[in-house]
């Protein structure tokens, strides 16, 4: 069982005509890095986990305004990736 990590990639989505990446980061904070870290115990060994990544990777993405085909910053925005 993966959690539905959608709605918080959706709400980092629908506010990227926001110009500071702060709320951005806090919004990213408050849903979809919550939702990782509580349910990594659980579902840490998914073959889910890759889809995961991946739609981590789209939502920094988003917050930082990169393109989708470049490398993802998470260093930058000091986010650890799913294991």
């Amino acid at each position: 069982m993966i959690p539905n990590l959608h709605g918080p990639h959706y709400s980092v989505r629908s506010m990227v005509h926001v110009r500071n990446r702060a709320p951005l980061k806090s919004i990213y904070f408050a849903y979809f890095h919550s939702t990782i870290k509580h349910g990594i115990i659980i579902w840490s060994n998914s073959s889910n986990s890759g889809k995961i990544f991946t739609l981590q990777k789209k939502t920094v993405r988003i917050i930082v305004g990169k393109k989708p085909r470049t490398s993802c910053p998470l260093k930058k925005l000091e986010i650890l990736p799913v294991p």
